[in-house]
């Protein structure tokens, strides 16, 4: 194992106190006098310590790399969910699908491990320890007391695989005191917003709170689409959104972003030893105006397809989060039910020129999830603890595509897909059992070992079905269907299931100095679940994809020095096997995608930062990581007599090597209980890339270096905060992924820049009443 030395992100935040009335998903075993995950929560009206970092001191003590982050911190950074966090967070990036180009296509990649966005999310997302379904994984922060990110294999802290880490938002749950807040904002391209809570005391024992929120823009994106009723000219007569396009609804643009929920809790402690969380929320999206991004060629804003409608997305569940707080430890239940769904239609092509090119990914995700643990108080050197999850997924989606002008319109040569119809539909049905123990024994008072284990069995029912038509166009003389690849019917889909086990140990030692820190090493092995194509074009292809593994090793210290200055270091060396990798193969003259178990890779890394109080006034903070990926054995056969294109020693798509950022903050006393704050933060990401180069449909697409200048005043006084803010102040052209708008014609011509805002100004006002 190649060891390198460095730090995890450590970034500023005035406030030294959060307020927390119930602790983040336990942690591993700590020393003997420390606040242990099974220790009861504290108090009503007490508050947990926290750095400037925002770590608190439990995480501080895990042997783990954590990015940690306190309310006060992305309330001055203006963080409003998970994607803000790129460039910020050392070691994160964005992976998205080739298949499309849609935020529900995109997950949280973890020092290059998860960058295959079609499956399972190699990194898991949590809201008050429950299971968040992949395509909600950035439905935002909303009153949150923390937000946490580990780093590497999670085998005992949650309660599913988390084979590149973890997303931990922890919600302030109300308690004694009565809060009533009122936020308002207004900003560039006519964005506002508004959100409501109230929180407190309904009864002895019987705590509620209630959040609201609604936000519309104008947007950045200029769409000149319009909204017609869908028709291809190559089958007049029929509609084949109606026909094949199962759940997809076409919307009329409106040129306007919206989206709005809710958030309520009820809070029972009937003893001081008994605490329930009944959370319920519901989520709601509605625009369309990035479409598939705007073409590289362009370099702008403006998305100039011919075809623009309305997308919809929604997510909501329900939770309840039970603790029992024992003699000898903490009974702990986390019982949830959530359900999502996405309807994204866009304009395939991106240029009017090109006529009636719709594609429309439509996905609904369901998951049910009831996790039992107890652990232990660390009253004696040894502490244990474990648990059980249970849990069903149900998934759908229909990529649909009905592309009616793909040919070069200055002569080039025809497409052979121009006319072309497809709906593939896939329904898949989870269900998993996990069971995971653990123990620490504190071998000294200043050395700990830890160790665990959880053992995941899973099976999933698949349906597959793929349905086109490929009508007499410029290349063909003669129709093509499905039915010719040895589909039964439009309407016959093709079923398989499999099971998976494994077993992931992991263990860690930890030594800590006294009054300065502590240094670990660990070792953990990861598991992303095994699951199927997501675009199957014969019937063999609802075949499974194996389960893919790593393994993490971990050599790092965490250290307060003087008080003032925060440093944390880590080095990682992971090995993946199996690894689930997306392409595209040609069969019988046509392209499709595929999902196998054909690489290997390794990922090599460190990650350092520093957080300093220079004076009372003066804090600064900054983080920098390297990440070295390659792929150690990747070959991809792009058909039959077809060249093997070799991508070994290639470095890994959607995993910069380095990122870096800087944040300063100066507060400027004005009179008793009042302060003006300064801040201002830079960020800067490498390059990267997309694609697999299997096939011309998959090219390599290179992704640049970008950078990011923030700069927020805010203004402080009790019941009041008001901030100014310019976002991306050097007004920068950030480009984090890119989709090739495949099949047409001149090809390679028409890829697509999935973007981040330009610059963006506005205020922001927040009063307790």
């Amino acid at each position: 194992m190649a060891a390198v030395i460095a730090t995890s992100a450590m970034l500023v935040g005035h406030a030294s106190i959060a307020e927390a009335q119930d602790p983040p998903p336990p942690a591993k075993a700590v020393a003997k006098g420390r606040r242990s995950r099974a220790a009861p929560p504290p108090p009503q009206g007490e508050v947990i310590a926290v750095t400037a970092s925002g770590q608190t001191a439990r995480i501080r003590h895990l042997p783990q790399s954590v990015s940690s982050y306190s309310s006060e911190q992305l309330q001055e950074m203006g963080i409003r969910d998970t994607k803000d966090l790129l460039g910020i967070t050392p070691g994160i990036s964005l992976a998205t699908s080739s298949l499309s180009p849609t935020g529900e296509s995109q997950q949280l990649v973890i020092r290059g491990v998860g960058n295959n966005a079609q499956l399972e999310p190699g990194t898991g997302t949590y809201v008050d320890e429950i299971y968040m379904p992949a395509i909600s994984f950035d439905m935002g922060f909303l009153d949150p007391a923390r937000v946490d990110i580990y780093k590497g294999p999670e085998n005992v802290l949650f309660s599913r695989n988390s084979e590149a880490g973890a997303v931990s938002i922890t919600t302030r749950a109300p308690g004694d005191r009565t809060i009533s807040r009122m936020e308002v904002g207004y900003g560039s391209y006519n964005t506002a917003k508004v959100q409501a809570m109230v929180s407190g005391r309904i009864a002895r024992g019987v705590y509620g709170s209630l959040l609201a929120y609604y936000t519309r823009s104008d947007g950045y994106f200029k769409n000149t689409g319009s909204s017609p009723r869908y028709q291809n000219p190559y089958f007049p007569g029929q509609d084949l959104v109606a026909l094949y396009g199962s759940h997809i609804r076409l919307g009329k643009y409106t040129g306007i972003e919206q989206n709005a929920g809710f958030r309520s809790e009820f809070r029972f402690v009937p003893t001081d030893r008994i605490e329930i969380r009944l959370i319920g929320d519901y989520h709601r999206d509605n625009g369309n105006q990035s479409a598939g991004g705007p073409l590289t060629s362009c370099h702008c804003y403006d998305i100039l397809g011919d075809l623009a409608y309305q997308a919809d997305s929604a997510d909501y569940g329900v939770g309840i989060n039970a603790k029992w707080h024992l003699p000898f430890g903490t009974l702990t239940s986390v019982t949830s039910w959530r359900e999502a769904y996405s309807d994204a239609p866009i304009d395939f092509v991106g240029n009017a020129a090109y006529k009636n090119n719709l594609q429309v990914l439509y996905e609904e995700q369901q998951s049910k999830v009831q996790t039992l643990r107890l652990d232990s108080l660390p009253t004696r050197r040894l502490t244990w603890g474990g648990g059980i999850s249970a849990y069903k997924d149900r998934e759908y989606s229909n990529r649909f595509y009905s592309l009616a002008d793909l040919n070069d319109p200055d002569g080039g040569a025809p497409s052979l897909y121009s006319g072309f119809w497809n709906s593939q539909i896939v329904a898949l049905r989870r269900t998993g059992i996990a069971g995971f123990v653990h123990a620490g024994y504190a071998i000294t008072q200043r050395l700990h070992l830890d160790a665990g284990v959880r053992y995941t069995w899973e099976h999933v029912d698949a349906s597959g079905l793929e349905r086109y038509v490929m009508p007499v166009n410029g290349v063909l003389t003669a129709p093509r269907s499905s039915l010719q690849n040895g589909w039964q019917s439009f309407n016959s889909p093709v079923q398989n299931s499999h099971g998976w086990y494994n077993a992931s140990p992991s263990a860690s030692l930890r030594y800590d100095f006294p009054d300065l820190g502590s240094i670990y090493f660990s070792y953990a092995q990861g598991f992303k679940s095994g699951s199927y194509q997501k675009a199957p074009f014969l019937p063999s292809d609802v075949t499974p994809v194996a389960p893919e593994k790593a393994t993490n090793y971990e050599l790092g210290g965490k250290f307060r020095i003087a008080h003032r200055v925060n440093l944390t270091v880590a080095g990682y060396d992971i090995e993946m096997k199996n690894q689930q990798v997306q392409s595209t193969v040609i069969r019988d003259g046509i392209t499709s995608h595929a999902i196998t178990n054909a690489a290997a890779s390794r990922v090599t890394g460190f990650e350092g930062g520093l957080d300093a109080q220079v004076t009372q006034r003066l804090n600064i903070s900054g983080s920098i990581s390297y990440t070295a990926s390659r792929f150690l054995n990747y070959v991809i056969y792009p058909g039959a007599g077809l060249t093997p294109v070799v991508r070994t020693g290639d470095r890994l798509p959607s995993t910069p090597d380095w990122t870096a950022d800087v944040m300063g903050s100066y507060t400027v006393p004005l009179a008793p209980e009042q302060s003006l704050a300064f801040q201002a933060n830079f960020r800067w990401v490498d390059s990267s890339y997309v694609g697999s180069n299997a096939t011309s449909s998959d090219p390599i697409l290179d992704i640049p270096a970008w950078n990011r200048l923030d700069l927020r005043i805010t203004y402080k006084r009790p019941r009041w905060r008001a901030s100014f803010y310019i976002n991306n102040a050097l007004d920068r052209y950030i480009i984090l992924s890119k989709f090739n708008a495949f099949f047409v014609q001149p090809s390679g011509a028409f890829i697509h820049n999935i973007v981040a805002s330009p610059m963006m100004t506005g205020f922001e006002l927040s009063h307790d009443f």
